[in-house]
């Protein structure tokens, strides 16, 4: 079970930085200020940030198996502690835009600086992970 567990976190993590970088991409786009492209925006954020929230839950379930919350392990916390970053840009930056343009407004940069400020922070999250073989 804790290698399905393994692979299942290890899988969604990179189904989340993908869909980072496509926020990325449509954030960029020249028509990105249409009712049509702002649902496509709200997917694809909604499934990025529930996808990290379980991933997120299935690397506790697999710390909690393994390691039994050693406090030593400094780069699983980074992790956990970084996740609240992402809530926050999520709620005060991308979703006010998305809401906006999905009424028929101009998004403003706000948008493009909080989905780079996603991907930023889910490779933060990535090279902590990777960290964790070195030692």
């Amino acid at each position: 079970m804790e290698t399905g567990l393994i692979h299942g976190h290890t899988g969604l993590a990179y189904l989340i930085f993908v869909l980072a970088l496509v926020n990325v991409v449509l954030s960029l786009m020249p028509n990105k200020n249409t009712p049509t492209m702002a649902k496509y925006f709200k997917v694809s954020h909604t499934v990025m940030l529930n996808l990290g929230r379980t991933t997120l839950l299935i690397g506790l379930i697999i710390w909690a198996t393994q390691r039994s919350f050693d406090l030593s392990l400094w780069w699983a916390w980074s992790a956990v502690l970084i996740w609240g970053p992402m809530e926050v840009v999520a709620k005060r930056l991308v979703k006010p835009e998305i809401t906006y343009m999905a009424e028929g407004g101009q998004a403003s940069n706000k948008l493009t600086i909080g989905v780079v400020a996603q991907l930023l922070i889910v490779a933060l999250i990535f090279g902590l992970m990777s960290m964790k073989g070195l030692h």
